[in-house]
């Protein structure tokens, strides 16, 4: 049980450090609410700006691969939960609250695959894309917090004992 703990802790410690960098890129892509057509065509047309879109694409990614794939099965286990599929897992996190949207969460995956594995062309989509994302950090943001607060009350953390 110390093993697992210990892993739950430093996956805890992980999503945290993606949690702010992921808002530091927020903050400094999305300056404005205004993500249309015009604000993706004109980003995609600087270097500054492309480098920008893809740190938010890859950090959005991290985070929600970190935390569907990793955090969310060792914090099942180290409370005693079964771990199974993605799915499983997302439904079980749902009905313990740590998840508002089993369902939500899985168009979350499909819209992080869009994002990494195709290049969209129109800016239209893109901007409707990079909108969906972000208003999805705070989705995330709050899976993480709510473990790590139930964490904190419920779970020794090992992290210091070697």
């Amino acid at each position: 049980m110390i093993g697992e703990h210990r892993r739950l802790w430093q996956l805890l410690e992980l999503v945290g450090r993606e949690a702010f960098h992921l808002q530091g890129v927020v903050d400094r892509l999305f300056v404005s609410d205004a993500i249309d057509a015009d604000w993706a065509e004109g980003i995609t047309t600087t270097p500054e700006g492309i480098d920008r879109l893809e740190s938010f694409v890859g950090k959005f990614s991290r985070m929600q691969d970190t935390t569907m794939d990793k955090l969310l099965p060792a914090f099942l286990t180290a409370i005693g939960e079964r771990n199974g599929t993605v799915l499983d897992n997302l439904n079980r996190a749902e009905k313990l609250g740590f998840v508002s949207d089993a369902d939500a969460w899985l168009a979350m995956r499909m819209l992080r695959n869009r994002l990494v594995h195709e290049y969209v062309e129109d800016p239209a989509e893109l901007a409707a894309a990079l909108t969906k994302a972000r208003d999805l950090v705070p989705e995330l943001k709050q899976c993480y917090e709510a473990i790590q607060h139930y964490a904190r009350k419920h779970i020794p953390d090992h992290t210091s004992t070697k």
